[in-house]
């Protein structure tokens, strides 16, 4: 990634750089905003996003893709780029979320970093474990 990453300034904490994503071709100014495509109800379509509002870059989540059949076919048949109509850098989550949120998750971190890849996902992320912050020191390092 540190070859992909140009970074022109910072402050603090903060970076004013660049991204180059050769998989979707494009390169992406940084600090930038990832609006969140939920690919089941899309309020704002996609292609207005990058069109309307300047996105290069967007996230949206590979386990809702993989787990809903219809959207699971679609991206891979047409790839994930031509299923939301969007042209910049689609980066998706893993459903780590969801994990949090229901408590099991029924796919393992290569299964999903493969259907990332399949589905031409331009940044992937594997699935982690989200640990609640008031939990004891032995149940965090065991996650």
């Amino acid at each position: 990634m540190r070859d992909h990453f140009e970074l022109r300034d910072a402050d603090a904490m903060g970076r004013i750089g660049s991204l180059s994503v050769p998989r979707a071709g494009v390169t992406v100014e940084t600090p930038a905003l990832l609006p969140v495509v939920n690919p089941n109800i899309q309020t704002i379509d996609p292609s207005r996003l990058e069109s309307e509002f300047g996105a290069e870059i967007l996230i949206t989540n590979s386990y809702i893709v993989r787990k809903t059949e219809d959207l699971r076919e679609r991206a891979l048949s047409e790839g994930l780029h031509a299923m939301l109509g969007f042209d910049g850098a689609i980066m998706t989550d893993s459903g780590s979320f969801q994990l949090a949120e229901y408590g099991e998750i029924d796919v393992t971190t290569e299964e999903i970093l493969a259907f990332q890849r399949e589905i031409g996902s331009d940044v992937a992320t594997p699935v982690d474990v989200p640990t609640p912050p008031d939990v004891s020191r032995e149940q965090a390092e065991e996650e």
